[in-house]
């Protein structure tokens, strides 16, 4: 088996950079399953179920979220085998995060400028609570600066996804 197909692999970036787009197409193309870690999180209360993952991240506050992030990401890791993983783009800051994805999974960064996930962002249906009292660009310009070395510490390798979507597939089919 190769690596491509023995292990998980994690797509982490900040959010509308692509994680859940690309990592269909990816996970399609590999012929191997995907999952969206959003769509992951089971709420431990009747009041969540069914809801986004930003409006549980409204409904639950940032900490309980992060945990419920984290039990969700070490389960669908443990569930071993070849499968693409969008991350939630604040999955790494966890410290415990960050080693579970050294460990158990091959980690792709996806990256593009802020103002255009302000853009795709603006464009996207699904609720993205903000997580600072700053304008849309300035938070992701924030949270780039913030994250970019913790991204960097679990990712072997950076795709650009100001492009093509499907020139950024072929660069990472390619990679792996």
């Amino acid at each position: 088996m190769t690596r491509v197909a023995s292990q998980p692999i994690c797509l982490v970036g900040l959010r509308c950079v692509g994680k859940t787009t690309l990592g269909r197409r990816l996970a399609e193309r590999l012929s191997i399953p995907f999952v969206d870690l959003d769509q992951e999180l089971e709420p431990a209360s009747e009041s969540t179920v069914g809801r986004s993952a930003g409006e549980l991240l409204e409904a639950l506050g940032q900490e309980a979220f992060r945990k419920l992030e984290s039990t969700c990401l070490e389960r669908v890791l443990n569930q071993g085998g070849p499968r693409i993983v969008a991350t939630g783009g604040g999955v790494v800051l966890s410290k415990a995060n960050r080693e579970r994805l050294r460990a158990q999974s091959r980690c792709l960064w996806l990256s593009a400028p802020a103002a255009l996930l302000v853009t795709r962002a603006e464009l996207d249906p699904a609720a993205r609570p903000a997580l600072s009292f700053d304008s849309p660009l300035t938070e992701l310009e924030n949270q780039s600066l913030e994250r970019a070395d913790l991204y960097a510490e679990v990712s072997e390798a950076r795709f650009e996804t100001d492009c093509d979507p499907e020139r950024v597939l072929a660069e990472m089919i390619a990679y792996l």
